[in-house]
């Protein structure tokens, strides 16, 4: 995430995922090293199954859109109640072991869902799949199930080395509660998967909502509990999430046949599976790293470095994750019939698109990151200080959007040739390069050190990714790239500086007496500032001739016929 494209690839207004070049080329058939895309062979478009894709990444937009606004909502609940405090880290790290693991495992996009539509999506239409599906589901329960007995065993012994000033009894009474999460995990991913493939994409994007009104339930109704409702709200969230994947599984009518002879399709699973786990497992010791640098912290720093990081997420989430769903499919079968140069297209421009969205809305809280957190949890438990803890996490961690972006949608190259060794190879050269960060950082800069770290993991992750990449199926033409980043960096940048400015101003002259009063003048502020940001970004994109402008707005239009 070379060699120069036809016509240029900025020659055109066209919507990422909304375009989806007709195959011509023979199964297998893939271009020569030394061919190069400056050819006038543009792929021919083809307009139905465009208009399929645009529709699937506003579905899943939107319904992502929404859970992360209820996420958001649970965030909310939690720190009102709870504040950044000791109950609070020890639930986080608790969860670092199963909700997390539930999250970078059996989200849309982890190695569960990944290795799925790998699979189902060239056996679909066979006869067998509903064996192959029980199969892969009965395989996948079994072995997670054996997992999670091991976790119970060394969880006693483990915890106290890896957090070492916490109290390992508090956490180990929250990890017992969610420790079935593991086994769950495997069933929504795998679930997701199906979904994916049979073109299922409501429920799956709606799932992870499920968690989050457990959760928001739970610490309503009991909050005398503490942690404990708060673990308990997340297993039942968990629960809620592989309901919802139900009606997805069922079409492809799975059974139950013994496990003595296996589908072919099964293999094929777990040897996408293994390595794409053990790689995201790696990313997940990198948040291990984090929590051994942190533990002689101020209190509540890990619930703030989460709380940043869930900000960032907010608008990365939503439209990563919606442009990656449709997309593995696509790169997956333009890998299969060989059209490597319209998987390089469908690349840049979907980075380009997600840029030209995800800048200016991480530069907005880049920089207005004190009044934002202030509006969304400043209240209850959630002081002053845990403001301050959240906004010097935000500013070390806002950079790394950028880099991502790319980073996510670059892995899906790998997946769609059914290599997830490579991206296993780079998450564990750094995993080393995050614990040499942290160690390096964490004395001079504190809670900031761990996630400027985290920022430079990032970039280093990607770029290793792109070096790879290009040596996998040649340049990937990042040239016809640099341009418009360079144009969305500086617009975001003024945008950034015009918003701060009015923010100041408005809420300077704004006053509207008692606390409600405070707090909406506050948002007010805040919105109009953002508002006026905003339309400057797009005005100064028009203005240099950017085309993301063009493409977002066809797809309203779209949209609203």
């Amino acid at each position: 995430m070379s060699v120069d494209e036809s016509k240029s690839d900025r020659d055109e207004s066209q919507e990422v995922l909304d375009k989806k070049p007709d195959i011509t080329a023979e199964p297998n058939q893939l271009p020569e090293p030394a061919a190069s895309q400056e050819s006038g062979s543009a792929p021919v478009k083809d307009k139905k199954h465009s208009e399929g894709i645009g529709k699937t990444f506003g579905l899943v937009a939107i319904l992502t859109f929404a859970s992360k606004f209820i996420g958001l909502a649970r965030d909310i609940v939690i720190m009102q109640a709870f504040g950044t405090s000791k109950t609070t880290d020890y639930y986080y790290f608790a969860n670092l072991v199963t909700g997390n693991f539930l999250v970078l495992f059996g989200g849309l996009g982890g190695p569960f869902h990944s290795s799925a539509v790998s699979v189902m999506a060239a056996k679909k239409d066979s006869p067998d799949i509903g064996k192959l599906t029980g199969q892969v589901l009965m395989v996948t329960t079994i072995i997670l199930s054996v997992l999670t007995v091991l976790i119970y065993l060394l969880a006693p012994y483990v915890i106290p080395i890896v957090i070492p000033n916490a109290d390992p009894k508090e956490v180990l009474t929250n990890l017992n509660i969610m420790l079935p999460m593991i086994i769950i995990t495997g069933l929504v991913g795998v679930g997701a998967g199906i979904s994916n493939t049979f073109k299922e994409y409501f429920w799956p994007s709606l799932a992870p909502a499920m968690a989050s009104i457990a959760i928001i339930a739970a610490v309503i109704l009991y909050p005398e509990a503490g942690g404990i409702c708060l673990a308990v709200g997340t297993l039942l969230g968990a629960v809620g999430q592989f309901l919802v994947q139900l009606p997805g599984i069922m079409k492809s009518r799975p059974e139950l046949t013994s496990l003595g002879k296996l589908e072919g399709g099964v293999k094929e699973y777990f040897h996408m599976l293994g390595p794409a786990a053990i790689s995201t497992s790696i990313g997940q010791l990198n948040v291990y790293i984090d929590v051994f640098f942190m533990s002689g912290l101020a209190v509540g720093s890990y619930t703030a470095l989460l709380n940043a990081n869930k900000l960032i997420q907010l608008p990365l989430g939503v439209l990563v994750v919606s442009m990656i769903v449709p997309l593995l499919p696509r790169f997956t079968k333009q890998v299969a019939d060989g059209e490597i140069d319209a998987l390089k297209d469908q690349f840049r421009r979907a980075v380009r698109v997600v840029w030209f969205l995800v800048l200016p809305l991480v530069t907005l809280m880049l920089a207005m990151p004190g009044p934002i957190v202030r509006l969304l949890f400043q209240r209850g438990q959630f002081d002053e200080q845990s403001t301050q803890l959240v906004v010097l996490a935000l500013s070390y961690l806002i950079p790394s959007s950028f880099f991502y972006v790319a980073r996510d949608i670059l892995t899906r190259i790998f997946y769609a040739h059914q290599d997830s060794t490579t991206p296993f190879r780079i998450g564990l050269a750094a995993l080393i390069v995050k614990a040499l960060g942290d160690w390096l950082l964490v004395g001079p800069l504190g809670l900031g050190g761990i996630a400027l770290s985290t920022t430079i993991v990032t970039i280093f992750n990607m770029t290793m990714l792109a070096i790879c990449a290009r040596k996998k199926i040649g340049s990937l033409g990042v040239r016809t790239m640099v341009v418009p980043a360079v144009i969305m960096i500086g617009g975001s940048a003024v945008c950034g500086v015009v918003a701060s400015f009015c923010q100041s101003f408005i809420i300077a002259h704004l006053s509207l007496p008692g606390k409600v009063g405070a707090f909406i003048a506050l948002g007010l502020s805040i919105a109009i500032a953002a508002a006026i940001g905003l339309s400057i970004y797009v005005a100064l994109c028009l203005l240099l001739k950017l085309e993301e402008p063009a493409i977002a707005l066809k797809r309203i239009k779209n949209r609203a016929k």
